[in-house]
């Protein structure tokens, strides 16, 4: 497809255009191109999923929730992508995107934006640009990670950017929409871009991995722009395969990958500023890629954690075992066919565990839980897009 000028990049990013069929959709079968969390559920009920692709940002959307009719795929054109973002959903349901787009005159030719979803299926905000926290002319370091963008109880978001070598950066939008300086928190030993962890209390945190372990950093209360030290994890991990979730108020359980089979490892540090240098549980998975998806979940009225992964043969497989039951292990089957990048997972307006995957062909597939099965028992897959 031609590109685009940017008035007219801009008309599409405010109201979308149907994606052509075998064009846009199919660059997004490309696995490089997902976003962990890509599956969100609206404040109405229904479930929304994101993808990039060649041109800018694709999204599907629940007819009705619960429904197996979705609307898309919708493409909402970005001059400049670069085919890289991550999202996040704040307390009023709004889901706010981070990207990084090119453009001439910004340092070393990359802009830093921001966009946002107010509603479910509605258009997005135009993309903002957000500044960039390097200087320009440092050609020793590496190029900034790709941004990372949370948002708390208060409000406010939190927009980091990640250089190795040189630290980490963020700058906070107040709930009134004004946005403070850049922040350096330092650490210049981070590799990859932070990962946000589970929201407890309205604070929100990150991770912030390093070559043999992760700091965990968060916030001491909703709308504090300083994020403190919480503790660090010592255990060598793959990198890119962090994930969070909260298993019990105030605590949450971290997992990533073991560089010696990929199986997925799953740590609950003890207590604030503790350094963990054990305890550390296997739940198999071997041979899996990325950060696991996770939810928790009522099964045969026990609280469970589901994890969700890309295994090694390139299909989705699902695990679940009691929360904080990591002792127990995890048992992994395959669901579904071959997927392009990471499946998603989600509850449901209905609370069943919702699965998602975008296909070889670059459509999407769905799958969810039967409520009225023993266990955790899913429906056929269906093409939705």
């Amino acid at each position: 497809m031609a590109r685009r000028g940017r008035a007219e990049a801009d008309r599409g990013a405010a109201c979308g255009e149907p994606a052509v069929p075998g064009s846009e959709i199919a660059a997004a079968a490309d696995g490089g191109h997902a976003t962990p969390g890509w599956l969100l559920l609206g404040r109405d009920g229904r479930l929304t999923a994101y993808a990039s692709c060649a041109e800018g940002l694709v999204r599907w959307t629940e007819s009705a929730p619960g429904s197996d009719v979705w609307h898309g795929p919708d493409l909402f054109p970005v001059e400049g992508w670069t085919g890289r973002f991550t999202l996040t959903q704040d307390s009023h349901g709004f889901v706010w995107f981070a990207a990084i787009r090119h453009r001439d005159g910004a340092p070393e030719g990359r802009e830093f934006v921001i966009a946002a979803q107010y509603q479910t299926s509605r258009p997005l905000s135009d993309w903002r640009a957000v500044g960039n926290p390097f200087p320009p002319g440092d050609g020793s370091a590496p190029a900034p990670g790709n941004p990372v963008v949370l948002a708390d109880g208060s409000g406010s978001l939190h927009y980091f950017v990640t250089r190795f070598g040189v630290g980490v950066r963020a700058r906070s939008q107040r709930s009134d929409g004004s946005w403070t300086a850049w922040a350096d928190h330092q650490l210049k030993w981070v590799r990859g871009a932070v990962v946000p962890t589970a929201p407890m209390q309205g604070r929100v945190g990150f991770l912030a991995p390093f070559r043999g372990g992760a700091v965990q950093l968060g916030q001491e209360k909703p709308g504090d722009g300083a994020f403190t030290w919480l503790g660090r994890m010592e255990a060598e991990a793959v990198e890119g395969t962090y994930s969070s979730v909260e298993t019990s108020p105030g605590v949450a359980t971290h997992f990533w990958r073991a560089p010696a089979d990929g199986s997925v490892i799953a740590c609950r540090p003890q207590g604030i500023g503790v350094v963990t240098t054990g305890g550390f549980m296997s739940l198999g998975g071997a041979g899996g890629v990325g950060p696991v998806g996770v939810v928790r979940t009522p099964i045969n009225g026990y609280d469970c954690t589901v994890l969700l992964q890309r295994g090694a043969e390139g299909y989705p497989e699902i695990a679940a075992y009691p929360t904080q039951g990591e002792q127990y292990g995890a048992w992994w089957a395959p669901v579904g066919d071959r997927c392009a990048g990471l499946p998603a997972v989600a509850l449901d307006a209905h609370g069943s565990v919702t699965i998602a995957m975008i296909d070889q062909d670059g459509g999407l597939r769905v799958a969810r839980q039967d409520l009225a099965a023993e266990g955790l028992a899913f429906g056929a897959w269906r093409c939705v897009g």
